[in-house]
């Protein structure tokens, strides 16, 4: 009987852990107090030297970037190149600065925090909006 009972439960104890995802969550919790942001495109992935902008004040969009990035993060070592970076600006003059990508093999938010660079998983909802976002994007001094 006790046998059976462990063959039942060490499935099923080992089923929600490797669903739990593994890092540490809310790293930035200052992104939910950020009003704007400016999302830089690289024209070229890991050249930040030229690129196209766009300015969000849309707190949802600000919200959902800021909740993606406070997911569980972990320590990375991989070599992914950014396509782009987004300043989130703070009510007191602060900004944060957090790097996507999107490449298939890399899709990724990435942050540097107490000289470390944590990566956190790039949602659909979030690639979504870096898309809509890189469309109307424009060069510095177009406009």
């Amino acid at each position: 009987m006790y046998i059976f009972r462990y063959l039942i439960c060490i499935p099923v104890v080992l089923f929600f852990t490797h669903c739990t995802p593994s890092g540490t969550p809310n790293l930035l919790p200052e992104l939910s107090l950020c009003d704007s942001a400016v999302f830089m495109f690289y024209d070229t992935p890991g050249n930040p030297r030229f690129f196209k902008m766009t300015k969000v004040y849309d707190k949802g969009k600000l919200t959902a970037i800021a909740n993606a990035a406070n997911q569980p993060a972990a320590i990375t070592e991989r070599s992914c190149n950014t396509q782009g970076k987004i300043y989130f600006y703070g009510s007191k003059g602060e900004v944060f600065v957090l790097y996507f990508t999107y490449d298939a093999a890399c899709k990724s938010l990435s942050f540097i925090k107490t000289g470390q660079k944590y990566e956190a998983i790039l949602p659909a909802s979030v690639y979504d909006i870096l898309e809509k976002e890189k469309k109307i994007a424009y060069e510095p001094g177009s406009r």
